[in-house]
């Protein structure tokens, strides 16, 4: 009974419109950014694999 009472009272919400926000910056200036993180990105994510490999092979010699 209780849910009912809960569930009803949500049907008449009122509807808000949703205003978006306005870009504070240039297409080009967020494209650069975008290409910047990616490049950041990448260099982790192959360091990452790198170090990952070296570890592997290394590890391979020491208990082998």
């Amino acid at each position: 009974m209780f849910y009912i009472q809960l569930k009803q009272r949500c049907w008449n919400k009122p509807e808000f419109p949703v205003k978006k926000a306005t870009p504070t910056c240039k297409s080009s200036e967020v494209e650069a950014i975008n290409q910047k993180s990616f490049k950041f990105a990448l260099s982790k994510t192959t360091e990452y694999i790198r170090n990952t490999q070296e570890a592997c092979y290394l590890e391979c010699w020491l208990f082998s």
